[in-house]
């Protein structure tokens, strides 16, 4: 079955019990990483996911807590071995930021000494639009682009062999997009930078439970969680106008669909 493996939850200031906010989408055969933060190898090595597993990495968008980790990320696969391409997929400024940042590191150098093909792919996706940006054997990925404030995308990840689904919103304002992406689905993975005040290019939990029951989904997943946050008071605002199951995420959750 299908897994959602939560490798990291916390905000952009985050605390000593969470990583910064990314993810994997585990399938029998292959994997996708979403977003990349923090020391990507250690978290799979420990979670003992194969690294030659992942063909796609998509970035939502090119804040620091969100790419940060892509260099160490691309370089470990290089030194265990990798020769397969790897396939990087963003927004166009999302991709021009991890370009740049693999320039400062001089990766082109890394090329005569067998670096493995690496394909940057930018994502057309209009507002208002939702697009299929990826297909595997065992996943389809839609996007739609929503209110942060940079240009950034919410995710819905349909597992072929179940048809359940997984929504992520990454980093938004409460906005239509995301009801409209996440119609139905069986996860809401949301963000949840406050408890229930409004920031800009953010949602609170009780913005996200108003989405969650907007769009319809069965359980809400808080994610992108501040320090020092209080489960039970993030769960409860939430729950204020969400009816269904609030989970509050944790670093190496798993969700299986």
């Amino acid at each position: 079955m299908a897994q959602v493996i939560l490798l990291g939850t916390g905000a952009a200031l985050s605390d000593a019990a969470r990583e910064n906010m990314y993810l994997l989408v585990k399938g029998e055969r292959g994997a996708i990483l979403i977003d990349c933060a923090g020391s990507p190898i250690q978290h799979l090595l420990k979670l003992k996911i194969d690294l030659h597993s992942i063909d796609d990495v998509i970035l939502t968008h090119h804040h620091p807590d969100h790419l940060y980790g892509l260099p160490i990320f691309l370089m470990d696969l290089w030194l265990a071995g990798r020769k397969k391409e790897l396939r990087v997929h963003g927004l166009p400024e999302t991709l021009n930021a991890a370009h740049a940042l693999m320039e400062a590191f001089e990766w082109q150098s890394w090329k005569p000494l067998g670096f493995y093909p690496l394909t940057f792919n930018p994502l057309a996706i209009a507002e208002r639009d939702i697009s299929l940006i990826l297909t595997t054997p065992e996943f389809s990925v839609s996007a739609a682009r929503t209110q942060h404030t940079v240009p950034s995308i919410a995710l819905r990840i349909m597992s072929k062999r179940t048809a359940q689904t997984v929504a992520y919103s990454s980093d938004t304002e409460k906005c239509d997009a995301v009801i409209e992406l996440a119609h139905g689905a069986d996860y809401l993975l949301h963000e949840a930078t406050s408890l229930d005040h409004s920031l800009i290019g953010h949602s609170s939990a009780r913005q996200a439970g108003s989405q969650a029951r907007h769009a319809g989904v069965k359980t809400l997943v808080l994610v992108h969680l501040p320090p020092k946050m209080r489960a039970a008071k993030f769960r409860a605002a939430a729950a204020k106008s969400f009816k269904g199951k609030v989970m509050v995420g944790e670093d190496f959750m798993r969700l299986r669909f």
